[in-house]
């Protein structure tokens, strides 16, 4: 799944782009699953407003899902992930967070610069974002945009904004990241980025899955985190039981 040069390019410049080397019909099933649970969550916000950094009618992060999707899970564990996580992390690598990131239509905000080990410190800080679009990301409708290399600052200070934390309030515009459906954006947790406004007529969808390192903990409390199954153990792809899985009956009833 990576190259010698991309994988020197992830560590000089923070990210890698890794253009096609996901199956579109694998990607068809994750897509469908992501649009019930993205339905579901939508409906709560519209009764709320916001929760987080979600926003009725703008953005919604929903979170935590490989936990109870078979095919989710089975998908940030399949092999692809394995190659990738262990090539930059380790011969151990256990799933960090997983969320479907969807920006509506005519959204009209950018989601600010941050690391995004500024929202829960880690142990070690270094960990691995994969960001798998499911349509075309495009700056129309909001792909992300990164500082090349300002992974190597580390850890720095963020701030709340109405919109969520910002860690760089600067002038570089950085650079914008178009990918196409089946690739996936490989960058490190502590890569400023952010997301453009969604100016399109369409959904921006969007799965984030994250690896660290077996036995991550909180920074500030030592506390390890278990969010997710070990994927790989030894360099060895790690088969887990696959979650209790309720909303396959009831994704594929919604869509008749």
């Amino acid at each position: 799944m990576i190259a010698s040069q991309e994988l020197q390019q992830y560590w000089e410049q923070g990210y890698v782009v890794l253009p096609d080397c996901l199956d579109a019909s694998v990607l068809d099933e994750v897509e469908s699953r992501l649009d019930y649970y993205d339905a579901d969550h939508h409906e709560r916000l519209l009764g709320v407003g916001k929760e987080g950094i979600s926003r009725a009618n703008e953005i919604a992060f929903t979170a935590n899902l490989a936990g109870k999707d078979r095919v989710l899970a089975e998908f940030v564990g399949s092999d692809p992930f394995v190659e990738l996580a262990t090539r930059i992390l380790g011969p151990n690598v256990q799933l960090y967070w997983d969320q479907a990131v969807y920006k509506r239509p005519e959204t009209a905000q950018d989601f600010p610069w941050h690391q995004d080990t500024g929202y829960v410190p880690t142990d070690p800080a270094h960990y691995l974002t994969c960001w798998i679009p499911l349509v075309d990301a495009t700056i129309d409708n909001g792909c992300i945009w990164v500082i090349p290399g300002s992974h190597r600052q580390g850890m720095v200070t963020h701030q709340p904004t109405a919109l969520g934390l910002q860690c760089y309030f600067g002038p570089d515009r950085g650079v914008p990241v178009p990918v196409s459906r089946g690739s996936v954006i490989a960058f490190s947790s502590l890569l400023f980025h952010r997301s453009g406004p969604n100016v399109s007529s369409q959904m921006r969808k969007a799965y984030v899955v994250q690896f660290s390192v077996e036995h991550a903990k909180h920074a500030l409390t030592g506390e390890e985190f278990h969010n997710g199954p070990v994927i790989a153990r030894g360099g060895r792809r790690v088969l887990s039981s696959p979650p209790h899985d309720d909303a396959t009956t009831n994704s594929q009833g919604d869509e008749g």
